[in-house]
């Protein structure tokens, strides 16, 4: 599996086996002060968001990140997370960590931590951007 195939799972086309990905983007607080933007998508050919979550600190992003991205329903596995092995620590957040990120790379996937951003197909073809991805809202 890889960026290029897409699954068809609840009446929709997905990207790829995980059922949601993140993509960083650095933002400002309502002060104006500098914070991170991470943003959860829904992993369906129209990447709609389902989360939107500020950090003031990288560091505070990077462990939300390593914490929470290896838990991402995969289609294949009945909507449940990787299975980590038994030699693994369920406790151990960077091992399991690394597993995470050696399934994506046997895949040609990507985690949040890259820089590369998820994206709209009209955006990139390609379905990404190794840059950040903003979207700008505003109240009308």
């Amino acid at each position: 599996m890889n960026m290029n195939e897409r699954l068809e799972f609840n009446n929709d086309i997905y990207r790829d086996d995980r059922i949601f990905v993140m993509s960083i983007a650095p933002a400002k607080d309502s002060d104006g002060k500098a914070c991170w933007n991470l943003v959860t998508y829904r992993n369906s050919m129209s990447l709609p968001p389902v989360r939107n979550d500020f950090f003031t600190t990288e560091i505070e992003l990077m462990e939300y990140i390593k914490k929470w991205e290896p838990t991402t329903p995969l289609i294949s596995n009945d909507e449940k997370p990787l299975e980590i092995p038994n030699n693994i620590n369920c406790d151990d957040i960077d091992a399991i960590w690394r597993h995470y990120n050696e399934w994506l790379i046997e895949r040609n996937l990507f985690s949040a931590v890259t820089g590369i951003s998820h994206v709209p197909y009209y955006v990139d073809k390609r379905g990404f951007t190794e840059k950040p991805y903003h979207v700008i809202v505003e109240k009308i």
